[in-house]
């Protein structure tokens, strides 16, 4: 439901309601819900629908994993997988630190490749 919520939404202001109520939920203030008919000018523009759908989904199948297959976390990971779940432990500091590394490599090629 809060997948569709979204889409519904959307169509639900256009459809149905005025131009006033359209302009208040893409504005600022309550575009962060997600029931907006125009995307912000943003590239991380993360809402609230339809992704707390998505992880609800992921919350169910992982309480049907710990009931019906727990003995899945007793198992160890291939070794790829291994520095995979190391990223996934540290994923804020992978975060946090992959955008000014990238962006100090982009401005190091930037500079060598000036004329």
């Amino acid at each position: 439901m809060a997948i569709a919520s979204k889409f519904a939404a959307s169509y639900a202001l256009l459809a149905w309601a005025g131009a006033d109520v359209v302009h208040l939920f893409n504005a600022p203030g309550l575009n962060w819900l997600g029931w907006i008919t125009q995307k912000p000018v943003t590239e991380d523009y993360v809402p609230l629908f339809p992704w707390l759908g998505v992880m609800w989904w992921g919350v169910a199948a992982w309480t049907c994993v710990l009931r019906e297959r727990a003995h899945w976390l007793a198992l160890s990971l291939p070794a790829p997988l291994r520095s995979m779940a190391w990223l996934g432990r540290w994923s804020l500091s992978y975060y946090m630190l992959h955008q000014p590394v990238l962006l100090g490599l982009l401005a190091g090629v930037a500079w060598f490749a000036r004329p």
